[in-house]
Protein backbone atom coordinates (compact mmCIF):
# COMPACT_ATOMS: atom_id res chain seq x y z
CA UNK A 1 0.00 0.00 0.00
CA UNK A 2 2.80 2.20 0.82
CA UNK A 3 4.51 1.64 -2.38
CA UNK A 4 1.38 2.09 -4.12
CA UNK A 5 1.23 5.57 -2.43
CA UNK A 6 5.05 6.27 -3.78
CA UNK A 7 4.37 5.45 -7.35
CA UNK A 8 0.82 6.91 -7.63
CA UNK A 9 2.56 10.54 -6.26
CA UNK A 10 5.23 10.13 -7.94
CA UNK A 11 3.26 9.95 -11.12
CA UNK A 12 1.30 12.80 -10.27
CA UNK A 13 4.30 14.96 -9.89
CA UNK A 14 6.20 13.62 -13.44
CA UNK A 15 2.76 14.09 -15.22
CA UNK A 16 2.24 17.93 -13.57
CA UNK A 17 5.55 18.73 -14.55
CA UNK A 18 5.53 17.29 -17.96
CA UNK A 19 1.96 19.12 -18.66
CA UNK A 20 3.80 22.50 -17.57
CA UNK A 21 7.15 22.05 -19.70
CA UNK A 22 4.53 21.39 -23.13
CA UNK A 23 2.34 24.15 -22.21
CA UNK A 24 3.85 26.96 -24.15
CA UNK A 25 2.02 29.63 -25.84
CA UNK A 26 2.90 30.63 -29.17
CA UNK A 27 0.59 33.26 -29.99
CA UNK A 28 -0.26 36.24 -27.75
CA UNK A 29 -3.97 36.85 -27.26
CA UNK A 30 -4.85 40.72 -27.40
CA UNK A 31 -7.29 41.88 -25.04
CA UNK A 32 -9.84 42.27 -27.59
CA UNK A 33 -9.37 39.25 -28.67
CA UNK A 34 -9.83 37.86 -24.95
CA UNK A 35 -12.63 39.79 -24.64
CA UNK A 36 -14.49 38.26 -28.23
CA UNK A 37 -13.56 34.35 -26.63
CA UNK A 38 -15.76 35.63 -23.93
CA UNK A 39 -18.55 36.75 -25.25
CA UNK A 40 -18.60 34.15 -27.71
CA UNK A 41 -18.77 32.09 -24.02
CA UNK A 42 -22.26 30.92 -23.37
CA UNK A 43 -23.67 29.95 -20.14
CA UNK A 44 -25.18 26.79 -22.13
CA UNK A 45 -21.22 25.41 -22.90
CA UNK A 46 -20.46 25.38 -19.49
CA UNK A 47 -23.48 23.23 -18.43
CA UNK A 48 -23.51 20.71 -21.18
CA UNK A 49 -19.90 20.36 -19.80
CA UNK A 50 -20.40 20.01 -16.58
CA UNK A 51 -23.13 18.00 -17.25
CA UNK A 52 -20.64 15.60 -19.21
CA UNK A 53 -18.06 15.78 -16.21
CA UNK A 54 -20.66 14.46 -13.98
CA UNK A 55 -21.63 11.73 -16.08
CA UNK A 56 -17.81 10.64 -16.25
CA UNK A 57 -16.85 11.10 -12.75
CA UNK A 58 -19.72 8.47 -12.01
CA UNK A 59 -18.93 5.95 -14.58
CA UNK A 60 -15.10 6.70 -13.07
CA UNK A 61 -16.66 6.28 -9.49
CA UNK A 62 -18.65 3.00 -10.69
CA UNK A 63 -15.33 1.82 -12.44
CA UNK A 64 -13.12 2.42 -9.35
CA UNK A 65 -15.02 0.75 -6.82
CA UNK A 66 -15.62 -2.50 -8.40
CA UNK A 67 -11.98 -2.60 -9.07
CA UNK A 68 -12.37 -2.34 -13.05
CA UNK A 69 -8.74 -1.09 -13.72
CA UNK A 70 -9.38 -1.20 -17.84
CA UNK A 71 -12.20 0.73 -17.63
CA UNK A 72 -10.93 3.36 -15.12
CA UNK A 73 -7.95 3.32 -17.57
CA UNK A 74 -10.51 4.73 -20.33
CA UNK A 75 -12.65 6.39 -18.62
CA UNK A 76 -10.12 8.90 -16.89
CA UNK A 77 -8.87 10.45 -19.96
CA UNK A 78 -12.36 11.18 -20.81
CA UNK A 79 -12.29 14.07 -18.26
CA UNK A 80 -9.42 15.41 -19.90
CA UNK A 81 -11.21 16.29 -23.19
CA UNK A 82 -14.68 16.93 -21.49
CA UNK A 83 -13.21 19.62 -19.78
CA UNK A 84 -10.64 21.27 -23.33
CA UNK A 85 -14.28 22.25 -24.84
CA UNK A 86 -15.18 24.82 -22.04
CA UNK A 87 -12.50 24.96 -19.14
CA UNK A 88 -11.56 28.11 -20.57
CA UNK A 89 -14.80 29.90 -20.76
CA UNK A 90 -15.25 28.52 -16.94
CA UNK A 91 -11.39 30.54 -16.40
CA UNK A 92 -13.01 33.49 -17.91
CA UNK A 93 -16.42 33.35 -15.79
CA UNK A 94 -15.25 31.80 -12.71
CA UNK A 95 -12.07 32.09 -11.91
CA UNK A 96 -11.87 30.27 -8.57
CA UNK A 97 -13.98 27.63 -9.41
CA UNK A 98 -11.38 26.94 -12.06
CA UNK A 99 -8.59 26.62 -9.95
CA UNK A 100 -10.73 23.97 -7.54
CA UNK A 101 -11.96 21.85 -10.52
CA UNK A 102 -7.63 22.05 -12.12
CA UNK A 103 -6.59 20.98 -8.33
CA UNK A 104 -8.37 17.90 -8.73
CA UNK A 105 -8.51 17.10 -12.41
CA UNK A 106 -4.32 16.76 -12.67
CA UNK A 107 -3.98 14.17 -10.19
CA UNK A 108 -6.78 12.37 -10.84
CA UNK A 109 -6.10 12.06 -14.58
CA UNK A 110 -2.83 11.23 -12.90
CA UNK A 111 -3.91 8.07 -10.91
CA UNK A 112 -5.93 6.65 -13.40
CA UNK A 113 -2.54 6.22 -15.29
CA UNK A 114 -1.43 4.56 -12.45
CA UNK A 115 -0.84 1.18 -12.27
CA UNK A 116 -1.44 -0.67 -9.65
CA UNK A 117 -4.68 1.53 -8.88
CA UNK A 118 -4.53 3.18 -5.33
CA UNK A 119 -8.66 2.87 -5.23
CA UNK A 120 -8.90 4.62 -2.01
CA UNK A 121 -6.60 7.83 -3.38
CA UNK A 122 -8.35 7.94 -6.88
CA UNK A 123 -11.77 7.23 -4.99
CA UNK A 124 -11.01 10.85 -2.89
CA UNK A 125 -9.80 12.67 -5.54
CA UNK A 126 -12.77 11.64 -7.90
CA UNK A 127 -15.31 12.61 -5.27
CA UNK A 128 -13.44 16.08 -4.36
CA UNK A 129 -13.73 16.43 -8.07
CA UNK A 130 -17.57 15.73 -8.09
CA UNK A 131 -17.96 18.08 -5.80
CA UNK A 132 -15.93 21.47 -7.60
CA UNK A 133 -18.05 20.39 -10.60
CA UNK A 134 -21.17 20.49 -8.65
CA UNK A 135 -20.19 23.88 -7.22
CA UNK A 136 -19.32 25.06 -10.68
CA UNK A 137 -22.63 23.35 -11.95
CA UNK A 138 -24.81 25.47 -8.92
CA UNK A 139 -23.12 28.45 -10.46
CA UNK A 140 -24.51 27.93 -13.68
CA UNK A 141 -27.53 26.65 -12.12
CA UNK A 142 -28.09 23.35 -13.77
Amino acid sequence: MKLSRIILASTIVISLGLAGCGATNTTATTPSQTEQKVSQATSSDIKAGVTKMLSITADLKTAIDTGDEAKVKVTGPQLEEAWGLFEDSVKTKYPDLYKKVEQFLDPTIAGVKASPLDKQALGKLNGDLTQALNELAAKEQL
